[in-house]
This record gives C-alpha cells, structure tokens and sequence, in this order.
C-alpha cells in the first residue's frame, strides 16, 4: 500500500512538472553555464547550474536547472543545447533523457508491481 502510494506520487510530480513541455511542445535552444547555485543538505553540498538563456524579447535571462547533482557540472563557462515549453524560457532545463526515462521506467514498475501485489496477484 505504502509503495503504490509512493509509485503514484512519484508519477504524478513527474507529470506534472513535464505538462507545459507534453501538452505546449518545446523549444531547444543554446545556452550558457554561468555558475552553480550550491546548498547544503545534511553534510554534503549539493549543486544546480544556472544557465544564460535568450528570452522571447531577444535578452538573456538566467535560469536555474532543476536537476540537482554531488558536483558542480556542467562546468561553468559550457554551451549547450536546453530544452524549454514553447512560450516558457523560464522553465528550461538541461535534457536528460535517458535519466528521465530511467526514472519514469523505475517509478512505473514499480507502480504496476506494488498495484499487482496489492490485488493478490503478486
């Protein structure tokens, strides 16, 4: 019960934060790493790059990736290719596909596996 509870939860934050780029489609456009917002969680430093992306209006904005890692990468100073929702640049983010997929993937099993085992049937 306790983990279909979590499998679910875990779906639908996921969902919910990729609505605007399913429903709106996305834009991918070049961007900047400028530095990295760093804080720190129970003893270890934790880190978000925040990238230079051009807005709608032809300015830049910065931008914090949501994706939060051990270490300060994409180093500072990298150009790469961000995705954002059409009309959105504030939400762009660095793509990680396979990460994404894998999450989708763990959190879908284990959703089907904990709503089998619920029903008997596991």
């Amino acid at each position: 019960m306790i983990g279909l509870a979590l499998a679910t939860t875990g779906l639908a934050l996921m969902l919910r934060s990729d609505l605007l780029y399913i429903r709106g489609g996305t834009r991918r456009i070049p961007a900047q790493i400028v530095r990295h917002h760093h804080v720190r969680r129970g003893g270890a430093t934790l880190y978000n790059a925040i990238l230079l992306v051009p807005d709608e209006r032809g300015g830049f904005i910065e931008v914090r990736d949501p994706l939060t890692t051990p270490f300060p990468t994409p180093v500072i100073g990298e150009l790469l290719t961000v995705v954002h929702p059409t009309g959105y640049p504030a939400r762009a983010r660095i793509p990680y596909p396979w990460f994404r997929a894998g999450v989708y993937g763990m959190l879908g099993y284990a959703f089907v596996i904990s709503g089998l085992e619920l029903m008997g049937l596991g």
